[in-house]
């Protein structure tokens, strides 16, 4: 019996939370967290204002992670969807997970140790939802760290996440998508430790995170709510647009194994774009920047003539007021007018991290090293206040 016991206690202990937890897919009124535990598991997440109180003052509503009305308890990855925030108002939350220890039929559901965060020796996590309106925004674009946690720790280890929006993923944070654990391995474990418990991610895809055996499952670990890696959202009265550049060359290329069909996706890609040029959300914005791993003016391999092709005609009639780019690994910056774009373009490298702040009808731009230093800056009129 005590063997028993003791082999019970050891399984318990052995149930933990591995990852996360991390947020992406902000807006005014919701967010989704996202976190791993080492054993399938169901999970939710409490929420309450942050308005000084203790976590255990009262009870707090439970978000689960449901599908056609049934909560989710097979899985391991947890992305629980939390609705109905009030825009520009910060929260706090803990995170839990109940193992499922048994499931032989039906639902005889046997369950067995809970894991949870801490708000009892530390201080629950918190965020701010996106504001309603309010044309001030400050955020932080990485690209092409290729997997590289430590520089990516580098170069976030000055900035101030409390006056930062959210942070953009504009492309290639891994060289290809192999499995759960070296995306974590790659970016997800570093932005936990550095900002992504607290403040948001924002997920843009690049071309080498189309590739590999764990590549169709990316969207699991950036859910969107349109269940597209391209989205519109708005950040108070400035407008973001991530666009999905696909891959770089012709879908015939033998790199591609005969899985590769961007052609087709970037024409679906321009229908969403000129709806979504038409919205509400899109001409009501003060400010309007897009967010593209591939630069749609900068060399002639086929994804670059493509977008330029597909997306540029759109754009340029759009009122953009700044796009921010990657992939080519060395910075560039274009003013509007060169290579066929109305507006300017920011090409950052992948040593380097951008930090995009809009105040008072401008965009000031400052690109910062590994070392803090700061490499180049620039300001931009927004289209609205020339």
């Amino acid at each position: 019996m005590a063997m028993l016991l003791f082999a019970a206690g050891a399984a318990a202990q052995d149930f933990r939370i591995t990852h996360g937890p991390y947020l992406c897919d902000m807006t005014d009124d919701g967010v989704t967290v996202v976190w791993t535990t080492s054993a399938p598991a169901l999970s939710w997440v409490e929420v309450a204002p942050a308005d000084g109180r203790s976590f255990y003052a009262e009870e707090h509503p439970r978000y689960y992670e449901t599908v056609a009305g049934r909560r989710q308890a097979r899985k391991t990855l947890h992305t629980v969807r939390l609705r109905g925030l009030e825009p520009g108002t910060a929260y706090c939350y803990r995170i839990f997970s109940r193992e499922v220890r048994e499931w032989p039929h039906y639902d005889n559901v046997a369950y067995g140790a809970v894991a949870s965060s801490n708000v009892f020796r530390r201080k629950p996590y918190t965020f701010r939802t996106f504001p309603e309106s309010g044309a001030e925004c400050r955020f932080l674009v990485l690209n092409d760290i290729h997997g590289q946690a430590d520089l990516m720790g580098k170069l976030l280890g000055a900035a101030e996440f409390d006056r930062t929006g959210f942070v953009a993923f504009n492309g290639d944070m891994s060289s290809s998508v192999e499995s759960r654990e070296q995306l974590f391995a790659d970016y997800i474990d570093t932005a936990v430790e550095c900002f992504a418990s607290e403040t948001p991610i924002l997920f843009n895809r690049g071309n080498h995170e189309t590739r590999g055996v764990h590549a169709d499952l990316l969207p699991e670990y950036f859910p969107k709510g349109e269940g597209t890696f391209y989205a519109l959202r708005r950040y108070g009265d400035v407008c973001l647009l991530t666009l999905d550049c696909g891959e770089d060359k012709p879908d015939s290329d033998i790199e591609y194994a005969g899985l590769a069909d961007y052609d087709a996706y970037r024409l679906e890609q321009r229908e969403w774009l000129a709806e979504a040029l038409r919205s509400e959300a899109f001409r009501t914005a003060a400010t309007r920047i897009v967010l593209l791993h591939v630069p749609p003016t900068n060399g002639t391999w086929h994804g670059n003539l493509h977008i330029k092709e597909l997306f540029l005609p759109l754009l340029n009639d759009a009122g953009i007021d700044l796009m921010i780019c990657g992939h080519e690994h060395r910075y560039s910056f274009h003013e509007a007018g060169e290579g066929d774009a109305r507006f300017p373009i920011l090409v950052n490298d992948n040593k380097s991290c951008v930090c995009c702040e809009v105040v008072q009808g401008k965009i000031s731009l400052q690109i910062t090293g590994a070392g803090g230093e700061v490499l180049h800056t620039h300001e931009i009129e927004t289209k609205g206040n020339r």
